[in-house]
Protein backbone atom coordinates (compact mmCIF):
# COMPACT_ATOMS: atom_id res chain seq x y z
CA UNK A 1 0.00 0.00 0.00
CA UNK A 2 1.23 3.57 -1.13
CA UNK A 3 1.50 6.03 2.08
CA UNK A 4 1.20 9.50 0.52
CA UNK A 5 2.92 12.87 2.04
CA UNK A 6 0.22 15.16 4.34
CA UNK A 7 2.06 18.22 3.16
CA UNK A 8 0.07 19.90 -0.22
CA UNK A 9 -2.17 16.89 -0.31
CA UNK A 10 -4.32 18.56 2.77
CA UNK A 11 -6.98 21.59 3.02
CA UNK A 12 -9.03 23.10 5.97
CA UNK A 13 -11.34 25.62 5.83
CA UNK A 14 -13.46 27.35 8.26
CA UNK A 15 -16.30 29.55 7.84
CA UNK A 16 -14.81 29.90 4.38
CA UNK A 17 -11.28 31.03 5.34
CA UNK A 18 -8.77 28.90 4.02
CA UNK A 19 -6.72 27.72 6.98
CA UNK A 20 -4.33 25.20 5.11
CA UNK A 21 -1.48 28.37 5.22
CA UNK A 22 -1.22 28.26 9.45
CA UNK A 23 -1.76 24.64 10.04
CA UNK A 24 0.46 21.58 10.61
CA UNK A 25 -1.90 19.26 11.68
CA UNK A 26 -5.55 18.27 10.38
CA UNK A 27 -6.81 15.40 11.73
CA UNK A 28 -10.27 14.10 11.13
CA UNK A 29 -11.80 11.44 14.38
CA UNK A 30 -15.23 9.97 14.38
CA UNK A 31 -15.33 8.58 17.53
CA UNK A 32 -18.02 5.59 18.40
CA UNK A 33 -19.44 5.62 22.03
CA UNK A 34 -20.04 1.73 22.94
CA UNK A 35 -23.20 1.64 25.35
CA UNK A 36 -23.41 -1.43 27.33
CA UNK A 37 -26.94 -3.22 27.46
CA UNK A 38 -25.69 -6.67 28.78
CA UNK A 39 -28.53 -8.23 31.11
CA UNK A 40 -28.14 -10.88 33.90
CA UNK A 41 -29.60 -13.36 31.17
CA UNK A 42 -27.05 -12.88 28.38
CA UNK A 43 -24.11 -15.25 28.11
CA UNK A 44 -21.17 -12.66 26.95
CA UNK A 45 -20.93 -8.30 27.30
CA UNK A 46 -23.36 -7.01 25.06
CA UNK A 47 -22.99 -3.12 23.32
CA UNK A 48 -24.78 -1.27 20.82
CA UNK A 49 -22.96 1.84 19.18
CA UNK A 50 -24.11 5.59 19.71
CA UNK A 51 -24.02 7.84 17.08
CA UNK A 52 -20.50 9.02 15.81
CA UNK A 53 -18.82 12.53 17.27
CA UNK A 54 -16.81 14.13 14.86
CA UNK A 55 -14.01 16.42 15.40
CA UNK A 56 -10.84 17.83 13.47
CA UNK A 57 -7.52 18.45 15.27
CA UNK A 58 -5.67 21.33 13.90
CA UNK A 59 -2.89 23.49 14.92
CA UNK A 60 0.19 25.56 14.17
CA UNK A 61 2.46 27.92 14.33
CA UNK A 62 0.15 31.24 15.20
CA UNK A 63 -0.32 34.11 13.46
CA UNK A 64 -2.43 36.81 13.65
CA UNK A 65 -4.63 36.46 10.11
CA UNK A 66 -5.27 32.87 11.73
CA UNK A 67 -6.07 34.44 15.22
CA UNK A 68 -9.13 36.14 13.45
CA UNK A 69 -10.46 33.62 11.63
CA UNK A 70 -11.13 31.39 14.66
CA UNK A 71 -10.45 33.33 17.94
CA UNK A 72 -13.81 34.96 17.47
CA UNK A 73 -15.77 32.25 17.54
CA UNK A 74 -13.82 30.64 20.24
CA UNK A 75 -14.71 32.91 22.81
CA UNK A 76 -18.28 33.11 21.45
CA UNK A 77 -19.51 29.18 22.38
CA UNK A 78 -22.06 27.98 20.01
CA UNK A 79 -20.96 29.72 17.19
CA UNK A 80 -21.75 26.89 14.57
CA UNK A 81 -19.88 27.67 11.22
CA UNK A 82 -19.33 25.44 8.24
CA UNK A 83 -15.91 23.27 8.31
CA UNK A 84 -14.55 21.80 5.39
CA UNK A 85 -11.58 19.14 5.19
CA UNK A 86 -10.17 17.56 2.12
CA UNK A 87 -7.36 15.00 1.25
CA UNK A 88 -5.75 13.72 -2.03
CA UNK A 89 -3.24 11.29 -3.17
CA UNK A 90 -3.04 13.47 -6.70
CA UNK A 91 -5.49 11.35 -8.65
CA UNK A 92 -8.71 11.70 -5.99
CA UNK A 93 -9.49 13.93 -3.61
CA UNK A 94 -11.84 13.15 -0.44
CA UNK A 95 -13.76 15.82 1.11
CA UNK A 96 -15.67 15.99 4.26
CA UNK A 97 -18.26 18.63 4.96
CA UNK A 98 -20.02 20.17 7.64
CA UNK A 99 -22.19 23.12 6.64
CA UNK A 100 -23.48 24.97 9.91
CA UNK A 101 -22.05 22.44 12.04
CA UNK A 102 -18.39 23.70 13.44
CA UNK A 103 -17.47 25.22 16.42
CA UNK A 104 -14.08 26.00 17.53
CA UNK A 105 -13.27 24.34 20.78
CA UNK A 106 -10.42 23.92 23.26
CA UNK A 107 -8.46 27.07 21.76
CA UNK A 108 -5.43 26.86 22.92
CA UNK A 109 -1.73 29.48 22.45
CA UNK A 110 0.87 28.55 23.40
CA UNK A 111 4.46 30.48 23.90
CA UNK A 112 7.68 30.16 25.69
CA UNK A 113 10.80 32.16 25.58
CA UNK A 114 13.04 31.55 23.03
CA UNK A 115 10.07 29.56 21.55
CA UNK A 116 7.93 29.58 18.17
CA UNK A 117 4.51 30.73 19.31
CA UNK A 118 1.97 27.48 18.49
CA UNK A 119 -2.00 27.24 18.84
CA UNK A 120 -4.23 24.08 18.13
CA UNK A 121 -8.24 23.83 18.56
CA UNK A 122 -10.40 21.27 18.00
CA UNK A 123 -13.18 21.83 15.20
CA UNK A 124 -16.14 20.42 17.30
CA UNK A 125 -18.52 18.87 14.70
CA UNK A 126 -22.45 18.39 14.84
CA UNK A 127 -23.78 15.23 12.81
CA UNK A 128 -22.00 13.16 10.02
CA UNK A 129 -20.35 15.23 7.30
CA UNK A 130 -21.18 15.01 3.51
CA UNK A 131 -18.64 12.85 1.99
CA UNK A 132 -17.74 13.40 -1.80
CA UNK A 133 -14.98 11.99 -3.69
CA UNK A 134 -13.97 13.76 -6.98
Amino acid sequence: MAGYKAQGNSTCTYNSNALTNYINQADVASTLAQIDVTTLGDSGKVNIVDAAEWSINIGGPWHPTLDGFLAPDAVTPGTKRTAVIAYTNGASTVTYTWTANAEVGNWNITSAPGGAITWSATLTLSGAPVRTVA
